[in-house]
């Protein structure tokens, strides 16, 4: 059985989470934010990538889990 990134482990942390070597998400492999795209009709329309992960039944933002790096 293959393991997702947004699979929780044992321990019901998320052990497979992209992560830079400081310990912070890998935004490059797991873009996070507003993103602007256009839709077949032509309109530009925003979307939250964001993922999202099921935590005591409710849906959480993975940078709640796992922050991103600290802007520079």
């Amino acid at each position: 059985m293959t393991l997702d990134a947004l699979d929780p482990g044992p321990n019901g942390d998320f052990p497979y989470l992209p992560r830079t070597p400081d310990g912070y998400l890998d935004t490059n492999v797991m873009p996070i934010g507003i993103r602007r795209q256009r839709t077949p009709d032509g309109r530009v329309v925003e979307i939250d990538v964001t993922p999202t992960v099921l935590i005591d039944g409710a849906h959480v933002p993975i940078t709640s889990v796992l922050p991103p790096p600290p802007s520079p």
